[in-house]
């Protein structure tokens, strides 16, 4: 083994590991910094102006004609993205160039009846909407705004009018999380257009430092009650920023005498391996590439100067990101690196490793480096996993096992 976070030429996969080195399964493009909201947590501390460094139409078309050589789904997030008066236009690019797109939009007047109907015709794969608590006394003070909450709830009705599925965001903290058993008796009247509820897990970025992020056993308290309402859920639930609920999915479905094969055939279409700069990657809003939005390090390069497409194969600090036997601490140990791998964002946020331990992670691997789960070759028929309703920075799956409402 080389140095930590060093890849070593002497070391030879001999099993898939979950690499996603050709291309991610969303990119995320941070249209714009401009944003009517002043939310606590936003990562890009978004501002009411946009950037004049922001990429051009002309620009975006050119990164768009990048995401169709990856074959991608494209997220197009902010700031605001509707504070781009082209957004529309670069959907109907994208849309002419068989490009699936997501848009995730803030809930501000900005959002219109008319914009829903035209992503409609447009054959949007996805809005993502933000709710972070059931009324508007809690959204609307995490929002920053009043009427926030009322807007979402604006957005779910011309969704289900226009028959465009939706994606609920919603931040997971100290503050929202008493508050989500009733956030989801809301949501469960608006299922359809809810197709999806994705819990993101705080990385403490931007002006979400100063938030109060749960703990590893309060995540593990979470991936419990997460477990069991996806069971009867009637839309998909899934973590966002914490790839070791897989690891407590897996050993959940094992002792529910789901087989190992059985899962091993269903890992790709799970999302196993998806994370910061392996399956997702991000670029910025004057076209920096980084890993994810909430990894801002190590700069990949711009869009301005080289094809994302090219960055994204060829990065030698993605290949060093990428590998997960370089991980050190008990991340490094565990049995479940490769599908799993921890939150980089969150072990560079708290430590500044790349490489460093998932400080949300109560799991204990023991002293010994253990064999990558399940321990001997996987199958190389297996199948390749389809585009994914768009899940920020990484764990979004679709296919369920036999027994299990769970994604």
């Amino acid at each position: 083994m080389g140095q930590k976070g060093e890849v070593s030429s002497a070391r030879v996969m001999t099993t898939p590991r979950y690499l996603f080195a050709e291309a991610p399964r969303n990119v995320y493009w941070e249209t714009t910094v401009a944003c009517r909201l002043a939310c606590q947590h936003c990562r890009a501390e978004a501002i009411a102006c946009r950037d004049a460094a922001e990429l051009t139409t002309d620009e975006g078309f050119r990164l768009i004609d990048s995401v169709k050589e990856l074959r991608s789904l494209l997220v197009l997030t902010g700031g605001d993205p509707l504070e781009r008066p082209d957004l529309v236009t670069l959907v109907e690019y994208a849309r002419s160039q068989h490009v699936p797109v997501a848009v995730t939009p803030s809930t501000t007047p900005s959002l219109q009846r008319s914009t829903v109907e035209r992503f409609a015709e447009l054959g949007l794969t996805a809005l993502g909407v933000s709710l972070d608590g059931p009324d508007p006394e809690i959204h609307d003070s995490f929002r920053g705004v009043p009427g926030t909450f009322q807007h979402s709830l604006n957005a779910l009705a011309w969704a289900k009018e226009f028959g465009v599925p939706v994606q609920i965001n919603t931040t997971v903290t100290r503050f929202t999380q008493p508050h989500l058993a009733r956030l989801f008796e809301v949501l469960e009247k608006q299922s359809p257009p809810v197709r999806r509820w994705s819990l993101f897990l705080l990385v403490p970025t931007g002006r979400g430092a100063s938030l109060g992020a749960l703990n590893a056993l309060e995540v593990e308290a979470l991936f419990e009650w997460a477990y069991e309402l996806s069971k009867t859920a009637p839309f998909h639930v899934s973590t966002v920023e914490a790839p070791h609920y897989r690891r407590y999915w897996l050993e959940r479905q094992l002792a529910e005498g789901v087989s190992e094969q059985q899962l091993l055939q269903l890992g790709p279409r799970m999302g196993f391996g998806v994370r910061d700069g392996n399956g997702v990657i991000f670029v910025a809003r004057n076209g920096d590439v980084y890993p994810a939005g909430f990894l801002p390090h190590p700069l990949i390069g711009n869009v301005r100067n080289h094809p994302l497409h090219e960055l994204y194969r060829t990065s030698p600090a993605l290949t060093q990101l990428r590998d997960m036997d370089a991980l050190t601490g008990k991340c490094g140990r565990c049995q479940y690196r490769w599908l799993c791998g921890g939150s980089r964002a969150r072990a560079w946020a708290f430590s500044s490793d790349l490489m460093g331990d998932d400080p949300a992670c109560r799991y204990e691997p023991g002293t010994a480096v253990q064999a990558p789960w399940p321990g001997h070759a996987l199958d190389s028929t297996l199948e390749e996993a389809p585009l994914v309703f768009p899940h920020p920075h990484g764990d979004g799956r679709r296919a369920r096992p036999p027994h299990s409402r769970r994604e």
